[in-house]
């Protein structure tokens, strides 16, 4: 079963979801962008899963065929100052990389800590092996990038008791992003996933509800029996235009809109590896 709810972004107060009819009625070719890791053989560590690269070049070039631009920086390339927003950091470059596209995919290595979500980087930079949430302004504001989609292909990149974390990032004016509660799982079984959200979110429901349901795993013998829980946010200026954002597909351009509110969807009571059960 699939759920939402919708927060205002004062004091967390949880408020009923409301759907809004508004639609976009035109078709939009953006840029599709990505970044991923397979071997952390330079100064940050991890284990190597050779499969990434393949699921993130799987999304992009499905972005392709459809007439969007592709754009990629993987492997040594992928240190921090790449994803971090020059208002954060006077050194960020994000409006040049995944950010200066209308939808970008990151694929590494993933954990948290009080602050939320930290993405492994390849090499080091500025000191720091880690990209954090606290890092990121995703999105149109002040110039700085005009992404709508950010994905994360990343374990426990969209904690539950960490969601509101994702407020900073989101004032960046992005419209929807996603990622995993617990841990996901890498491997060739997972390419076609990857092709799969690129194909239905341009032809069928939105794009956060293809990801909340295409990257949903119970007990699949190809990851081990895991289950695989998929998180995604819709933001917007209103209880009804973030709960729509959840349905915005590639092809459409919905406006960009203050981060007041903030619409999540999610498997009910879905329970994996690497975090606790799901609400019902």
């Amino acid at each position: 079963m699939n759920k939402a709810f919708t927060f205002k972004n004062c004091g967390w107060l949880i408020a009923v979801l409301l759907f809004s009819s508004l639609s976009a009625s035109f078709s939009y070719a953006g840029s599709a962008r990505s970044s991923s890791i397979t071997h952390w053989n330079g100064e940050c560590s991890g284990g190597t899963r050779t499969w990434w690269d393949d699921m993130c070049m799987a999304w992009r070039k499905r972005m392709g065929s459809k007439g969007w631009s592709q754009w990629w920086v993987n492997y040594h390339l992928v240190r921090v100052g790449r994803y971090v927003d020059p208002t954060i950091a006077a050194w960020g470059q994000d409006k040049w990389n995944l950010d200066g596209g209308d939808a970008a995919l990151m694929c590494t290595h993933g954990g948290y800590d009080e602050n939320g979500w930290y993405g492994v980087m390849h090499t080091k930079d500025h000191g720091q092996c880690r990209l954090n949430v606290s890092d990121m302004k995703i999105g149109p504001y002040l110039g700085n990038g005009k992404n709508r989609f950010w994905h994360m292909s990343s374990c426990n990149s969209i904690r539950w008791n960490l969601l509101g974390k994702w407020w900073g990032p989101a004032a960046g004016r992005v419209h929807v992003i996603t990622g995993f509660h617990g841990y996901m799982y890498i491997g060739s079984k997972y390419v076609g996933e990857y092709r799969d959200l690129a194909k239905y979110g341009f032809s069928s429901k939105g794009v956060g509800k293809v990801w909340r349901d295409k990257m949903h795993h119970v007990h699949h013998w190809y990851n081990s029996w895991k289950t695989v829980c998929p998180i995604s946010l819709g933001f917007g200026y209103s209880r009804a235009t973030s709960a729509n954002a959840l349905n915005e597909k590639y092809k459409w351009a919905y406006s960009n809109k203050n981060p007041n509110w903030m619409t999540y969807t999610w498997k009910s009571g879905c329970d994996p590896t690497g975090g606790p059960k799901l609400p019902n």
